[in-house]
C-alpha cells in the first residue's frame, strides 16, 4: 500500500505552478504550497497580487496555446484550480474547461512536468442518488454540462498518464470553506486545511493516476474515500459539528434532495425526477 510521506520527509520542489491563482479555492492554499518548493509560479486570466515569499504571478490564459510553454517551462508539478466553476451553457465552458484542460496537458507533457494535481468536482458522478455510497471507480455520471468538462479532465489525465507517464491526482472537491451552509453540503464540505492535505499528498505519493474525493470527515459523506486514504489522508475536519444547525436548511426540489448533485442535478431537468435513481 503506497503511504504519503508526512509533511517535512520530501524535499521541496524546485517551482510549481499553481493555475486558477485568483480563486477562492487556491487563494485559501498559497501559503502551504510555499513551504513544497523553492518558487511558486501563481497565474490567471485575471490580475491578481502575489501575497507571499517565493511567489511570481504570470497573468495568461489557458485557452491560448502560445501561452502554455512559457508558462510551464521549468515547472515539477502543477495544481491546476482554473476553470468557469458552475453550471454554464457549452460555449462559456469550452475555453475554461476543454481547450484549457487539453492545452494544460499538452504543454505539460512536452516540457517534461512531472505531475499534475487538479480539481475535479463531485458533479462528476452528481446523478448518483444520495442513498448511494460510491468510490472514485464507480462510473462517471455528471449531473450537468459542468460536471461533463470534469469527466473529461479525468479523461485527458488517464489518457496522459498512460502514454506519457504524467502522473495525475484527481480531487472531487466538494464545497471548499471555513464551514458547510447548508445539509447537503454535511456529506460533501472539505475544510481548507484538508484540502491542503490531500495537496500534500498529491505532491509526494506514490501513484500513476489517483481520483480521491476532496471532502473532509463527514459522517454523512457518500463517498468511500479509501484511495485516498491508502495514499496517507487524514482529514482532521468533520461537518457533524455543523449538523444540528443544518439539518433543516434544504431546497425542498425533489430532483436537488434526490441527488447528490443538488440544484445541479435539477437545473434543466425534464419529466420524471426518479428516472436516473431507476437506471441501470
Amino acid at each position: 500500500m503506497s503511504q504519503a510521506p508526512t509533511p517535512g520527509d520530501a524535499e521541496p520542489l524546485g517551482r510549481i505552478l499553481v493555475t486558477g491563482a485568483a480563486g477562492k479555492v487556491a487563494r485559501t492554499v498559497r501559503a502551504q504550497l510555499t513551504g513544497h518548493c523553492r518558487a511558486l509560479r501563481l497565474t490567471d486570466i485575471t490580475r491578481f497580487e502575489a501575497t507571499g515569499p517565493k511567489q511570481s504571478v504570470h497573468i495568461a490564459d489557458l485557452a491560448d496555446p502560445d501561452a502554455l510553454p512559457e508558462l510551464v517551462d521549468g515547472v515539477d508539478a502543477i495544481v491546476h484550480f482554473a476553470g468557469y466553476p458552475r453550471e454554464a451553457a457549452w460555449p462559456v465552458l469550452l475555453d475554461a474547461n476543454i481547450r484549457a484542460v487539453i492545452n494544460l496537458w499538452e504543454a505539460a507533457a512536452a516540457a517534461g512536468v512531472k505531475r499534475i494535481l487538479y480539481a475535479s468536482s463531485n458533479h462528476a458522478v452528481g446523478y448518483y442518488p444520495r442513498s448511494a455510497c460510491i468510490d472514485a471507480q464507480a462510473p462517471a455520471r455528471p449531473d450537468g454540462r459542468y460536471g461533463a468538462t470534469k469527466v473529461f479532465m479525468e479523461t485527458v489525465a488517464q489518457l496522459y498518464a498512460d502514454k506519457n507517464g504524467l502522473r495525475a491526482f484527481g480531487m472531487r472537491i466538494g464545497y471548499c470553506g471555513p464551514e458547510p451552509l447548508d445539509a447537503r453540503m454535511l456529506s460533501h464540505w472539505l475544510h481548507p486545511e484538508d484540502l491542503a492535505q490531500l495537496i500534500q499528498i498529491g505532491l509526494t505519493a506514490d501513484y500513476h493516476h489517483a481520483l480521491v474525493y476532496g471532502v473532509s470527515a463527514n459522517s454523512a459523506t457518500w463517498y468511500d474515500n479509501h484511495r485516498a486514504e491508502a495514499l496517507g489522508y487524514r482529514p482532521r475536519h468533520s461537518a457533524d459539528i455543523f449538523a444540528a444547525a443544518l439539518q433543516r436548511k434544504v431546497t425542498h426540489n425533489p430532483v436537488a434532495e434526490r441527488y447528490q448533485g443538488g440544484s445541479f442535478a435539477a437545473d434543466g431537468h425534464i419529466g420524471d425526477p426518479e428516472r436516473p435513481a431507476r437506471a441501470r
